[in-house]
């Protein structure tokens, strides 16, 4: 499957011998973290571990194989409780040797350490279920019907004061703990659950070099607009606090500048030169399109793992006579818009109804955050969409296929035998299922991406590009990839690959170790556009 066109390793190294020394680590902090430990139904407890789930992770889950790294994250389960009393206290025994074997079996060949913070259930419902999920979530991906939601009650504003604003203090303290070892510490803060963070860090170390990364989207100004100046305000103001803020495109950049110049009015904004003058700092805003580490991918793509799943995929097909695949691997939820995307199918297949013998829909999807009720009502009406589609034909010959979107190695494998690959949110982060597929696919699979999925400022110009809300212009993209000769299939793959291969996790990371770094020189870091390459730093002073 050939190999990733990265940075040169001597340019990261460079960078991280500069930042950190000899002995200095990148400090990231999350709301999640890489692994998940859990205790084994078996009778002895032990400790058993999983790569963690979700898009933030699935990124950065191979960075320690890049750079020394700290990563300090909220324990989600009692088995991370566990794991942080031996972790947190540096315990030598046999609990610390085995968590030390779940973090090499899980996470191979990485140097990582883990904190995680025991946050009260009390806390952690607050700040997670309330007020991150579903109310940040939702304003930021333009989810709510505005007539109806958000509402800001008592509730909401309970679950900021006693929720969110503590769970932002706690991780930030701890992060700033792990760090006490470092002279001039950078930290790498991750995502929406941690716009206070920053703050706090900058409040106990005010020479600390801060970048907080957003990993889903920045909405124009107009969305923050519908709460109020008493929340919005300390979102922007905690993000201010760091010296870059880093966002998926340029779109959400832009968004970003603009929502601050609404919003902070003590603030000067040069949006030409992507930077706030605020308070006697400059906060530079960049575009940092987040990828995937292609070696690391392609290993697991042929591992057994996924090879068992091809094999299951591959009888399947046998037994249905070898039909043509259309892959989508996501989370059932409104965002990823799978609803529209089964009402195209069945558009495509009232249109061309020898198609329901020929081809085949794959969906790889996970359940998600259930007990929130718009997720499950979504869910609900995806799986009626698909009983109707599907009819009472026999498994194999049903033009739906459902598999667990928890199990990655399905994904992976799905992905291998695609021919099209659908990837349709109403609006996302960047989407690393688009960037997967094109590495991973073994038939010169065709990628029908919408407009609004933050991949497509990088992928649009060769893939099939459709509007989220089109449901007949999704159908006919669908079929255009099935009848695409296989000399332009081939050439927009090859397009593809190659910029995912040089854009990728090693060339995301770089970037912003660059731009920290000429924060550090007090110069303008150069990451601008998404057009820009790894060069030197400018010269151009602050």
């Amino acid at each position: 499957m050939g190999h990733a066109v990265s940075v040169p390793d001597d340019t990261r190294r460079a960078l991280l011998r500069e930042l950190l020394g000899d002995t200095g680590r990148l400090v990231v902090v999350s709301n999640r973290g890489p692994i998940t430990f859990d205790r084994a139904d078996a009778g002895d407890g032990r400790l058993t571990a999983a790569r963690g789930s979700g898009g933030l992770v699935t990124a950065l889950a191979e960075l320690g194989r890049h750079a020394p790294l700290t990563w300090v994250a909220a324990s989600l389960t009692e088995g991370d409780r566990a794991a942080a009393r031996v972790l947190n206290d540096g315990r030598s025994g046999p609990g610390d040797a085995r968590v030390r074997e779940l973090l090499e079996e899980t996470l191979p060949g990485q140097d990582l350490r883990l904190v995680y913070v025991s946050l009260s259930d009390e806390v952690y419902d607050r700040h997670y279920r309330s007020f991150s999920n579903p109310f940040l979530w939702f304003v930021q991906h333009e989810m709510y019907a505005n007539a109806y939601a958000p509402m800001i009650d008592d509730t909401l504003i309970d679950a900021w004061r006693k929720g969110y604003r503590p769970a932002n203090v706690q991780l930030a303290d701890a992060a700033v703990d792990a760090a006490a070892d470092t002279t001039n510490p950078v930290f790498l803060l991750q995502d929406y659950h941690l716009y206070l963070a920053a703050a706090r860090i900058r409040e106990r170390l005010p020479d600390a070099t801060i970048l907080h990364f957003n990993h889903i989207p920045w909405p124009s100004e107009s969305q923050w607009r519908l709460i109020p100046q008493s929340l919005r305000r300390p979102i922007c103001e905690g993000l201010l606090a760091c010296d870059i803020v880093g966002l998926q495109t340029d779109r959400y950049a832009s968004h970003f500048l603009d929502t601050v110049a609404s919003f902070v009015r003590d603030a000067r904004v040069d949006r030409d030169g992507r930077n706030v003058a605020w308070r006697g700092r400059r906060i530079r805003v960049r575009a940092y399109p987040i990828s995937v580490d292609p070696d690391g991918l392609l290993r697991f793509a042929a591992s057994n793992a996924v090879e068992q799943r091809l094999e299951r995929l591959s009888d399947r097909l046998d037994r249905a006579g070898r039909p043509r695949l259309i892959v989508r691997a996501d989370r059932i939820e409104p965002s990823k818009n799978a609803l529209r995307g089964f009402l195209a199918l069945e558009t495509l297949l009232d249109r061309r109804p020898e198609l329901r013998h020929q081809v085949r829909f794959l969906a790889v999807q996970a359940p998600t955050r259930t007990e929130i009720a718009e997720y499950a009502e979504y869910g609900s009406a995806v799986r009626e969409v698909v009983a109707r589609i599907n009819g009472m034909a026999e498994p194999d010959e049903q033009p739906i296929w459902i598999y667990d979107g928890s199990d990655y190695a399905m994904a992976i494998a799905a992905l291998r035998l695609a021919e099209v690959v659908l990837v349709n949110p109403l609006v996302d982060g960047m989407n690393l299922v688009a960037k997967e597929a094109i590495l991973v696919g073994e038939r010169d699979p065709v990628l029908v991406l919408s407009e609004t999925a933050g991949a497509a400022e990088q992928l649009a110009a060769d893939a099939l590009s459709i509007a989220a809300a089109d449901v007949v212009g999704t159908a006919t993209a669908m079929e255009r990839g099935l009848a695409m000769p296989a000399e332009e299939r081939r050439a927009r793959l090859r397009r593809l690959r190659a910029l995912v291969r040089q854009q990728d996790l090693d060339w995301w990371l770089t970037r912003q170790l660059r731009d920290v770094a000429a924060v550090r020189r007090g110069l303008v870091p150069p990451s601008r556009r998404l057009r820009d390459t790894v060069r030197g730093v400018e010269s151009e002073a602050v």
